[in-house]
């Protein structure tokens, strides 16, 4: 069984109470207080008991024989001294670091020389539990190293046969945040343009034993995420980039996630309880981005140990949309209008937009559309079109052309968008007020002009009371012949 070094490290002394000049044939037991219901407790002896003297203090060990190798080598020799006759002795501090960083060593000779333990919880009888307590038993008296896959730093507690220990079973926790761009401040949700980049942050709450730590993160298909952006601190001071690496490929866990963050042993070695890991990276919110809804969610965990993992902590990332609606004074749809937005009522910056691949839909344009020249104005198609991919805020719509027999707006009108998107709705071809993004054009009243049907009228009108008159005239003349 594989072994996740030094995750959960004690050595442990095993020793009689009785006053004695042999250790043989006695046994003792190893008893775990709080343990952890789904962690895995194993044993290694590593040094026999030959003899021992409880009023003086004197303990006479040898290397058990299945760890000869491992006090061979300078890393061991660099804690104990074996004499002659063979026997150890301990010549380096008593401190619990000096003894976590030799427990750490032995366990990682056990995993890569594969030495089994003499004693496992997963074995049936060789772990009893009661409660919150397990308890190894029929151990022959000796030097011991307990490990635990949870994390866990068992400490060196007793020298008698019966020992006890207590198990520091906490387990790392994480904490995921996003950033809010307009505040800067980190929490649970914020709200983006398509193409922005939008900044992650994981707290990694340290325990003891730290051991394999490594990052998972899931992105949606919203979120494009940038290899390059990761930084991470200790305790506030940064972290070399060589104590970790980033992986989009070939991804060790078999989760799906879209990439993670492991860390070196010699790093994961030199954590204490408490410590604070804080890693930062980021992402693009990108085309294929949920508007509105659920958003577009962003899960992290830690795998630490043998294979165990914290609960995911998830952020949201919003974006919404609008609809543009144009309508004459009596709400009925119009067409042909044209339309750009802004970030000001007068001046400021165009917030470009570009067409999606549906060919009636327009999305934010990003940084490098908009830059490469790539923006186009928005088209209304029978009264209304769809815009998305737009932050919290206050934008301008500017008119640059107006339906034929329309006058065009002669100001940029204003709307907002407030953790939530502008919908228009419709009655048949009517537009329900109150609704999306409302622009309403008047047409412009008819003035006269030269060969209009009123200048035609008035002279033909006018031709008729000449003639008129001029009959009237002759009609008199002749009569008045007649009388003559």
């Amino acid at each position: 069984m594989k072994k996740i070094i030094s995750i959960a490290l004690a050595v442990m002394l095993v020793l009689s109470l009785a006053l004695v000049a042999s250790a043989d044939g006695e046994t003792g037991s190893i008893t775990i207080n709080g343990i952890h219901d789904d962690a895995v407790y194993e044993v290694y002896k590593l040094l026999d008991l030959e003899s021992y003297n409880t009023t003086s203090g004197a303990y006479s060990y040898k290397v058990n024989s299945a760890w000869t190798g491992f006090f061979a080598t300078p890393e061991a020799l660099a804690y104990v001294s074996i004499n002659d006759a063979g026997y150890v002795s301990w010549i380096n501090g008593e401190d619990d670091a000096s003894v976590s960083t030799f427990a750490k060593l032995a366990l990682a000779y056990a995993e890569t020389h594969s030495i089994a333990p003499v004693k496992s919880s997963t074995v049936p009888g060789d772990f009893s539990v009661t409660a919150s307590t397990g308890k190894f038993t029929g151990l022959e008296l000796g030097y011991y190293l307990v490990d635990t896959n949870v994390g866990a730093l068992c400490g060196l507690t007793t020298t008698n046969p019966d020992a006890a220990i207590n198990a520091k079973n906490g387990t790392p926790t994480i904490d995921k945040q996003v950033q809010e761009d307009a505040t800067e401040q980190w929490g649970g949700a914020n709200s983006a343009d398509i193409g922005q980049t939008v900044n992650f942050r994981v707290t990694i709450n340290v325990h003891a034993g730290a051991q394999n730590y490594v990052l998972h993160d899931k992105m949606s298909a919203g979120l494009t995420f940038d290899a390059g952006s990761v930084t991470a601190t200790l305790n506030g001071a940064p972290v070399d980039v060589s104590n970790y690496t980033v992986k989009t490929e070939d991804l060790c866990s078999a989760t799906d996630c879209t990439f993670e963050i492991a860390f070196t042993k010699a790093f994961c070695d030199s954590l204490k309880i408490n410590d604070k890991l804080i890693l930062h990276y980021s992402a693009m919110l990108n085309r294929n981005a949920v508007v509105a809804g659920d958003g577009n969610p962003n899960d992290a965990w830690l795998e630490y140990g043998e294979g165990h993992v914290t609960p995911n902590d998830q952020t949201i990332t919003k974006t919404y949309g609008f609809d543009i609606v144009k309508t004459d004074s009596q709400n009925t749809l119009i067409d042909g209008a044209q339309f750009k937005i802004y970030d000001a009522a007068n001046g400021g910056n165009e917030v470009g937009v570009v067409l999606m691949d549906d060919g009636v839909t327009y999305r934010r344009a990003r940084a490098d559309e908009q830059a490469g020249g790539l923006t186009v104005p928005i088209v209304v198609k029978d009264g209304k079109v769809r815009v998305v991919g737009f932050d919290n805020g206050n934008y301008y719509l500017e008119e640059t052309e107006a339906p034929d027999g329309y006058n065009k707006l002669t100001a940029r009108q204003l709307f907002t968008i407030a953790d939530g998107n502008l919908d228009a709705t419709f009655s048949g071809e009517i537009f329900s007020t109150g609704s999306g993004v409302h622009v309403v054009n008047k047409t412009g009243s008819m003035l006269p002009e030269t060969g209009g049907m009123g200048t035609v009228l008035f002279i033909t009108i006018g031709m008729l009371v000449v003639l008129g008159t001029g009959l009237l005239l002759v009609t008199k003349k002749r009569m008045s012949m007649i009388k003559d």
